[in-house]
């Protein structure tokens, strides 16, 4: 569960970066889906890895 939570967060954290560099550049940035599954996958993969670092220790 705590990879889920840590996945959704690096997620909702890089959409709020994308809205923000759309509100500074003052137009509409469309990510496409075979870019942004991919995008999801890897935060996924670096929240399940840094939760079995945290186990480790």
């Amino acid at each position: 569960m705590e990879t889920f939570g840590r996945g959704c967060l690096y997620i909702i954290i890089g959409m709020v970066v994308v809205l923000l560099l759309a509100i500074l550049i003052g137009s509409t940035i469309t990510i496409p889906w075979f870019i942004f599954i991919p995008l999801v996958i890897i935060a996924f993969a670096v929240a399940a890895s840094k939760s079995k670092r945290r186990d480790d220790d």
